[in-house]
């Protein structure tokens, strides 16, 4: 049985992510991409206003988590959620400037992004005591399930609005109500208890870090993120880059294969949330790393697939998410397994600061190469014609078959038992 006070700080959790995903969701699903190309940003530099959050993130989480861990978790979460709003409101005001939106959207995502980092930097540590043990797994499937199908019906209604009104003015009214609601986050978000308000020694942030990097077995496992991130960062702007530009979906269209890719990771996250319960995280991080590959190894090969490209690429988008929600959430459950109660904030952040990088390097590194056009626009592989976009998806599908090897960095792949195990039900 679990305490009610508990129900319903289980409950707040979820309505402060179902508000905060549309902001998220825009990012991701492929309407910002087809926003910036309406404001005439070509390809390789919407790869770097799409890197920024990752980037930001990758710079100030340890710091911000740091921080969080001695002067409050939630006050400085909050603090985050504030900045990040002031930053999300300057993306459609950016649609009115007629001589550099670019500038505009670029100084927009850095500040929302240092406000998403400020206030990630202790989520999962504010979290971490509020969620029974014997849950975890199908919470975080439960909890990731219903605000991305919050995201999903919000980008459904996107793309009716898109077909019928293709206008800049409609991009920038959507990023609006995002902001609105992104505010009214806020409100949930400082109702979520802190059960853990005490603030951890009062030692540098050296000092702390270097006890982090102690925690048994969670310097290699924040490895093997880092890697696997690196690898499979960019593929859902890649996914979107060829869409548009190779293949040419419209606007409502990309939204669609973004939409599908969300309804992936909502499927992914229930497979997920059970896998991880039943079985542990073990079986989900096995499959997962080489169905990545697959996945990306199938879009290459798409023109070979007797279906119009638009449901290929669809299922294809459909399977890449759920690969990648069950894969987070056996991360998310291995990682507070690992982390012991000190540093919390820091060590959650940690592993967050490697998957930023990760996703960071791997956007900058593709927008580079195609910047210096170090790649053909064009090749055939049997007779079919292939991109730039498709050379960096089948390096990322190579790339990640060649690390399977460091699978032996996660804790449950070499059977090491930590502070949590499944229930078996």
């Amino acid at each position: 049985m679990i305490d009610a006070t508990i129900k319903k700080a289980l409950r707040t959790i979820i309505f402060t992510q179902c508000l905060g995903i549309t902001s998220m969701i825009l990012l991701s699903n492929g309407f910002m991409l087809a926003y910036l190309a309406r404001l005439g940003i070509p390809g390789y530099r919407i790869l770097f206003l799409l890197s920024l959050s990752p980037l930001i993130g990758m710079l100030l989480i340890l710091p911000m988590a740091y921080i969080a861990d001695r002067h409050g978790k939630k006050k400085i979460g909050a603090i985050g959620l504030i900045i990040s709003i002031i930053g999300y409101l300057m993306l459609p005001l950016a649609g009115f400037s007629s001589s550099a939106p670019g500038k505009w959207i670029g100084l927009g995502l850095l500040i929302y992004a240092m406000g998403i980092t400020i206030n990630s930097s202790s989520w999962f540590a504010l979290l971490s005591p509020i969620i029974p043990e014997e849950i975890r797994g199908r919470f975080f499937g439960k909890l990731r399930m219903t605000f991305r199908t919050v995201g999903l019906l919000f980008s459904l209604g996107i793309i009716c609005l898109l077909r019928l009104y293709p206008d800049l003015l409609l991009f920038q009214l959507i990023l609006f109500i995002a902001t609105l609601l992104l505010a009214a986050r806020f409100f949930f978000y400082i109702q979520i208890p802190e059960l853990e308000p005490d603030p951890s020694p009062n030692v540098t942030l050296m000092e702390a870090l270097r006890t982090v990097l102690r925690i048994p077995h969670y310097p290699p496992f924040c490895s093997y993120l880092f890697l696997l991130s690196l690898c499979v960062g960019a593929t859902p702007w890649l996914f979107g880059l060829l869409q548009k530009e190779v293949l040419g979906f419209s606007d409502s269209q990309l939204v669609l294969m973004g939409n599908l890719l969300g309804a992936g990771a909502i499927f992914g996250f229930y497979i997920g949330g059970k896998m991880v319960d039943s079985f542990s995280t073990k079986p989900v991080f096995l499959t997962g790393h080489l169905s990545f590959a697959g996945v990306l190894f199938l879009l290459v090969l798409r023109d070979f697939i007797p279906l119009p490209s638009i449901y290929t690429v669809g299922l294809l988008s459909f399977l890449f998410g759920t690969v990648q929600g069950a894969h987070g959430i056996a991360a998310s459950s291995e990682m507070l397994a690992l982390i012991p109660k000190e540093n919390k904030s820091l060590s959650t952040g940690l592993s967050i600061a490697l998957i930023s990088a990760g996703i960071a390097f791997s956007g900058l590194l593709s927008g580079q190469i195609l910047k210096l056009n170090l790649l053909r626009t064009e090749w055939l592989l049997l007779r079919r014609t292939l991109s730039a976009y498709d050379t960096l998806l089948l390096g990322s599908g190579v790339m990640i078959v060649l690390l399977s090897v460091t699978l032996s960095l996660v804790p449950s792949v070499l059977g090491i038992r930590s502070q949590w195990a499944p229930q078996n039900r």
